[in-house]
């Protein structure tokens, strides 16, 4: 076989294209695995949230997750109804609700991290350390460019395609 192995695209579209498939492939590898937990990917993903840094107002999370504060209202609601968090109040301000795991929040969340070891692992099976230094100095430059870009947005108003293009 020549310098390319066969199936081996270098055009960058193509490249991106298997990147979102990566990703979109781990979204449903995770969800499989959140199958009869009653809870869905975003609820994952606040108890992990929760699990770095107990006693977080809703504000705080809303914040840290990058959603409205509504949307985290309606998933806490759902987590405390299937008893994996409690809201309390400090005695400092009976205002603000803190969010904590329970128990069985806590056994929810060990148990994903045992997962998310295993995926890791499959999923980087037969990298060696120098590829996945390569691989991470790759991604690190792809996200650079595409910061840059949004900075060039921003500073232009970025919403037209032409816009785009004289970046």
């Amino acid at each position: 076989m020549n310098e390319r192995e066969a199936g081996d695209i270098c055009e960058p579209r193509e490249l991106t294209r298997r990147m979102i498939l990566t990703n979109q492939m781990h979204k449903r590898v995770l969800e499989k695995n959140l199958e009869g937990t009653g809870i869905h990917r975003g609820q994952h993903r606040l108890l992990m949230t929760l699990a770095c840094d107990q006693f977080q107002s809703q504000v705080e999370l809303a914040r840290k997750l990058e959603v409205t504060p509504a949307t985290i209202a309606v998933s806490l609601k759902s987590l405390e109804k299937t008893g994996l968090i409690d809201r309390r109040t400090r005695q400092e301000d009976n205002r603000v609700n803190f969010v904590e795991l329970t128990e069985r929040g806590r056994q929810i969340v060990e148990m994903s991290r045992d997962f998310f070891d295993m995926l890791d692992r499959q999923m980087y099976q037969g990298f060696t350390e120098d590829d996945r230094i390569q691989f991470s100095r790759y991604l690190k430059r792809i996200y650079q460019n595409m910061q840059e870009m949004a900075e060039k947005q921003k500073k232009t108003g970025g919403k037209t395609w032409e816009n785009i293009r004289n970046i």
